[in-house]
């Protein structure tokens, strides 16, 4: 059981850690946006240089997201390998007449 309980503990953390990703992630996206709109009144900036420049953000926050997503696959793994642990120890108690 004392494995159990820090197996949860190390998901929780993990899952924590990708949540304050996603919010760095979605920080970067915001500074992109913003960045672009303080450009206005740049006439040096183009309207394709503008567009570049968003389109550069937009690839980095689809390749974040993408590593968010693996990484929250592997939590989920983790969490799939917790419950079979669970069950299996459920049925093995059950089978000698633990209880």
């Amino acid at each position: 059981m004392e494995t159990i309980i820090r197996q949860i503990k190390e998901i929780d953390s993990d899952l924590n850690n990708v949540i304050c990703r996603a919010e760095e992630c979605r920080k970067d996206a915001e500074r992109g946006i913003n960045f672009n709109h303080t450009c206005e009144g740049d006439m040096s900036w183009t309207k394709q240089d503008k567009i570049n420049s968003l389109f550069e953000y937009l690839e980095d926050a689809k390749n974040d997201i993408d590593r968010l997503k693996d990484d929250v696959k592997v939590i989920r793994d983790y969490l799939t390998n917790l419950l079979d642990d669970v069950e299996y120890e459920s049925i093995r108690r059950k089978a000698i007449g633990e209880s």
